[in-house]
């Protein structure tokens, strides 16, 4: 269960290394992705986030483990309608306690808060803690490919929620 050592908040320019470096050590250690191709998918998704970041459209949360940053999530406006869920993940000595579903609630309000019509975002078949998180908000799957790039072969898939 989601204590009172754990707090979200949004982030700061100072944060983004975390999101990068500990994404990148996570997958690579979890899942086997030590391809360029990811590294550069990670990296420049965050630098596209940041470059078109705009308070009112975009946000990004860090989720705080006795002050230290244990997670993340970001919502990225795509348009007027639809925003893009990114950049979803926790440490491992922080999962199972409600952590993720804490995240995942406060993306979702961000985007009923700002009137969007529909989110979505990609996730790959294997991190099914996250599908059932994704799954109990209401997102159900909408497209799915094999990607053989990130070094170890998965399939991603596209889950969407109709607010």
């Amino acid at each position: 269960m989601v204590n009172s050592e754990i707090n979200l908040r949004s982030f700061r320019n100072t944060d983004l290394d975390f999101v990068v470096s500990r994404q990148l050590a996570l997958y690579e250690t979890e899942y086997g992705f030590t391809s360029e191709i990811w590294k550069k998918y990670l990296t420049d998704g965050v630098s596209t986030f940041i470059q078109r970041f705009d308070p009112e459209k975009d946000a990004m949360f860090i989720l705080e483990n006795k002050s230290i940053p244990s997670g993340c999530v970001a919502v990225m406006h795509l348009d007027d309608t639809t925003a893009q869920l990114r950049f979803f993940f926790l440490e491992a000595d922080i999962r199972g306690r409600g952590a993720g579903r804490l995240l995942m609630d406060r993306a979702v309000d961000f985007c009923r808060e700002k009137n969007y019509g529909r989110i979505f975002l990609w996730t790959f078949s294997t991190l099914l803690a996250a599908r059932h998180l994704y799954a109990s908000k209401g997102f159900r799957i909408t497209d799915t490919h094999m990607n053989p790039d990130w070094g170890s072969p998965v399939l991603e898939e596209r889950w969407d929620l109709i607010l």
